[in-house]
């Protein structure tokens, strides 16, 4: 997501390039550790989509704003704005 954003700020287009999940499955159980485990994560954040949209057990843990209200929160895109 960061990187399309990026491109479109700056008027390019990047590239994509899609890797079916099977070939990166194929990776993972080929590849020698660690680089297997870095298959695994990215795996599990960018096929599966496994680091977002979750709830949180308010008997294990809670959201990090209740934590920190102070802290003012940006997107992603603000973000990028700071270094363009």
């Amino acid at each position: 997501m960061s990187l399309f954003l990026f491109g479109r700020k700056k008027n390019i287009t990047l590239e994509r390039i899609y890797v079916a999940e099977e070939e990166v499955l194929k990776k993972i159980n080929e590849s020698p550790e660690p680089l297997s485990f870095f298959y695994a994560i990215a795996h599990a954040g960018f096929i599966k989509g496994e680091t977002t949209n979750f709830d949180i057990d308010p008997i294990v843990g809670v959201e990090a704003s209740q934590l920190y209200p102070d802290v003012k929160y940006i997107t992603v895109e603000n973000f990028i704005d700071q270094f363009l």
